[in-house]
């Protein structure tokens, strides 16, 4: 049977060809190597299983709920895990990821930028976060998250786009081989679950033959071990509501190729493309490309790119089988602690030993409450009637006892002794050594209690508490990371054809780009613009970007820096909590900086205003000075005007009499000269 696209004609792979040189897979072929992955990881999972129920609070075994429930106790634990997890995820995984890019090649940096703004869009689209949340809580419980790159090509109106998804790690069976962290070195990697054959037609509706032709699937195969039924149950419940219609095992495989290619090099300008066997035939051909080879003019070269090669098995048929345009898998792990396999273990795997010794210490405490919260008797056989027992729970009873009973001490009141001190001290000291194999302690869990004094030292404390906790998820952000590579080198396949991609710039406008915008040159040619089928670039997952903010802490370390001078107010809005609205308060800023140059010119003119002020006010206090001066002085004025008065009356008697006097001498020598006297 032909082998068919699950895409009917949009058909995005490159179909497996005996020109490959390939080896042939069969349904059952991939079956059996499943089956084998299986059985091999079968005790992993069996330990993963077991994690996930302390995570959950199923800690108990039946044995110990039914001790429990036979001395009184509820069957319950005292779970400290999960807790621990919730506050790691709320502190690493709660803020999209950031992506740095750098361009490769010729790629330019404005083309940079549309990868990092398509990054974001795939991640948005895909309900990213919500899928981030679940692969860090399974690298924590579970030891691996699984991230998985894929198409889909009814997104964006039929053009297709990049989704990625968490995968569930109990559905994946890896190359037991495998001995890198990264599972780069497996030489397949699988994906299996149950459907019912109605989910998968509609899920593959191009493939409705095939999947009526596929097996059935029976619990208990016998080539399973059989520890995987849990898993599909749990995570496929509607699956099996159907009881009446088959069930059928889907496997995805991935595996590792070599891919004989020509390369074709222009010896002129350098430039080399590499073609398959097939398209090879057709150029060799050309009488053309025969002319330039014999002339030196181009050079060929057989060489063998990496591919991965994805095959689809209903039952025991095969779906489709295509080479996909990637180097690495598209579905990638991150390991937490991995121990050379690709079996490894996560953060509860360490902390079910001191919930066990909790749970068990808790116990204790609870089973002394009880001993010690109701009276004890012991008396000896005879000393009570059996039948006054039963007054000993009524309120002011009067209990008969036998004659010589009291007297000859055959009753005693029994108390047990006080439970030890160093039973509390071990069951806190559980709790820290869980509280330390996540690195979430009690403050950081909102108690307030066992919060630090000062804001200062509250910042000290959880930058110590991030550095570990991001130390911990390095291999989720390497993920990521890995990811987005695969990103790169899906989009030359997926976004080829015109259109238009709406983001945000960092000014907060909204931006259209239409990717792969035909443009004539001066000369006629037609080149692309923001051509996505050539471009490259190297993106990287920014450590720590994910993490919870702290706006407090954040506006203290802005606030720091523009009083030193680094940062003005503008640039410590624009990096403040992105719930706040950054233009209204951009803009009331402008209008706070403009009053503040107005009150500064009301502070000028008032400062002028305050100097003629004073300047009046010396002028008011010399005239006043004047004034009083001049009051004082008006008796002392008077009495020398007075004086004057009669000096000059004075001085005009003396003139007077002076000159009388005058006259008299004058009259006396007139008449002694008239008398001849000298």
């Amino acid at each position: 049977m032909a082998i068919k696209s699950p895409y009917g004609n949009n058909n995005p792979y490159k179909p497996i060809k005996s020109s490959y040189g390939l080896d042939d897979v069969t349904g059952d072929s991939i079956r059996d190597e499943w089956y084998r992955y299986e059985r091999s990881n079968s005790e992993w999972r069996e330990q993963v299983a077991e994690d996930e129920d302390f995570y959950l609070g199923n800690q108990l075994t039946e044995k110990q709920k039914e001790y429990l429930q036979s001395v009184g106790q509820p069957p319950e634990c005292n779970n400290k895990i999960r807790p621990a997890v919730e506050q790691v995820l709320a502190n690493v995984a709660s803020s999209s990821p950031v992506w740095s890019v750098q361009p490769e090649g010729k790629t330019d940096s404005e083309i940079s930028f549309i990868f990092s703004q398509l990054m974001d869009r795939i991640w948005y689209d895909s309900s990213g976060d919500h899928h981030f949340r679940k692969m860090v809580r399974d690298f924590l419980v579970k030891g691996v998250a699984y991230g998985y790159v894929y198409p889909d090509w009814n997104a964006d109106d039929g053009l297709g786009a990049l989704r990625i998804k968490k995968m569930n790690p109990e559905s994946i069976f890896v190359d037991p081989n495998s001995i890198l962290p990264d599972f780069s070195d497996a030489s397949s990697i699988h994906y299996s679950d149950i459907m019912t054959k109605k989910q998968a037609k509609t899920l593959f509706p191009k493939l409705e033959d095939i999947i009526d032709e596929a097996m059935e699937e029976h619990w208990g195969n016998e080539k399973s071990s059989g520890n995987f039924d849990r898993d599909y149950k749990v995570g496929r419940a509607d699956a099996f509501q159907d009881n009446e219609e088959g069930k059928i095992r889907k496997f995805v495989r991935w595996s590792k190729i070599a891919l004989p290619m020509m390369r074709i090099t222009e010896m002129g300008t350098g430039f080399s493309k590499n073609v398959d066997k097939e398209q090879w035939d057709e150029i060799r051909e050309d009488q053309d490309f025969q002319q330039f080879l014999a002339d030196g003019a181009v050079q060929v070269m057989e060489v063998y790119e990496p591919k991965i090669r994805e095959t689809c098995v209903f039952g025991e048929v095969i779906g489709y089988d295509y080479i996909l345009p990637l180097s690495q898998y598209p579905i990638i792990p991150a390991c937490n602690e991995h121990a050379g396999n690709p079996f490894p273990s996560g953060d509860v795997r360490h902390a079910k030993t001191p919930q066990r010794m909790l749970n068990r210490t808790e116990a204790l405490l609870i089973a002394h409450t009880n001993a010690t919260a109701n009276f004890k008797l012991i008396y000896e056989d005879g000393a009570i009637d059996p039948e006054e027992l039963g007054k000993w729970s009524i309120p002011n009873a009067v209990i008969r006892a036998n004659p010589g009973a009291i007297s000859q001490n055959k009753i005693k009141e029994y108390s047990p002794p006080a439970i030890s001190s160093s039973l509390y001290q071990e069951k806190q000291r559980y709790e820290v050594d869980i509280e330390q194999v996540f690195g979430a302690y009690k403050f950081s869990q909102g108690n307030p209690d066992a919060s630090p004094g000062t804001v200062g030292e509250a910042g000290l404390v959880d930058e110590a508490v991030s550095k570990k906790q991001n130390w911990k998820i390095l291999p989720v952000y390497d993920m990521l990371t890995r990811a987005a590579q695969v990103c790169v080198e899906w989009i030359p396949h997926i976004y080829d054809q015109q259109r238009v991609l709406r983001f945000v710039n960092p000014q907060g406008d909204d931006k259209e780009v239409q990717l792969n915008l035909p443009v004539e040159d001066k000369t006629g040619a037609v080149n692309k613009m923001y051509d996505m089928t050539t471009a490259k670039a190297d993106i990287r997952a920014v450590i720590g970007s994910t993490r919870a903010k702290n706006p407090l802490q954040d506006l203290q370390r802005d606030i720091g820096l523009m009083q030193a001078g680094i940062y003005d107010k503008t640039q410590v809005i624009m990096n403040m909590q992105s719930d706040i609205d950054k233009g209204a308060l951009l803009e009331r800023q402008s209008e706070i900086a403009q009053l503040s140059q107005q009150v500064q010119q009301l502070q000028g003119q008032v400062k002028s205003l305050s100097g003629d002020l004073q300047t009046r006010e010396r002028e008011v206090f010399h005239q006043k000075m004047r004034a009083e001066v001049a009051e004082a002085t008006k008796p002392i004025a008077s009495a020398v005007a007075d004086v004057k008065a009669r000096t000059k009356i004075e001085t005009a008697r003396q003139k007077d009499a002076s000159s009388k006097a005058e006259e008299q001498v004058n009259s006396l020598e007139q008449a002694a000269n008239n008398m001849g006297v000298t």
